[in-house]
C-alpha cells in the first residue's frame, strides 16, 4: 500500500479535529488553529482541506441540527477516521 503524505496544514487541521472532538465544526477548527500555531485561516482554504481528507478517508463529516442563530442551517460536523488517527 502507498504511504500518502500530509502537508503541514493538513496534520494542523486533524490535530485540531482531534483535540475539538464532537465539538469540531468549520469556525471552531479554524479557532483552534489560530489558537494553537498564531497563522490567520482563511475559512474557504480549511473547508477545501477537510474536503481533500474527507476524500483521503482520513476525516468524515455529518450534518447537525438546523438552529435558529444560524438563519436555520445546520452545523456540518467533522471528525477524524480511524485511518485519519493512524
Amino acid at each position: 500500500m502507498a504511504r500518502e503524505f500530509l502537508g503541514g496544514f493538513e496534520l494542523l487541521v486533524l490535530l485540531a479535529l482531534i483535540k475539538l472532538g464532537d465539538d469540531a465544526y468549520g469556525v471552531s477548527v479554524a479557532q483552534e488553529i489560530e489558537a494553537s500555531s498564531g497563522r490567520s485561516i482563511a475559512i474557504g482554504s480549511l473547508y477545501l482541506t477537510l474536503r481533500r481528507l474527507e476524500q483521503k478517508k482520513l476525516v468524515s463529516s455529518r450534518r447537525g441540527e438546523p438552529t435558529a442563530e444560524r438563519g436555520g442551517r445546520a452545523k456540518t460536523h467533522f471528525s477524524v477516521t480511524g485511518k485519519g488517527v493512524k
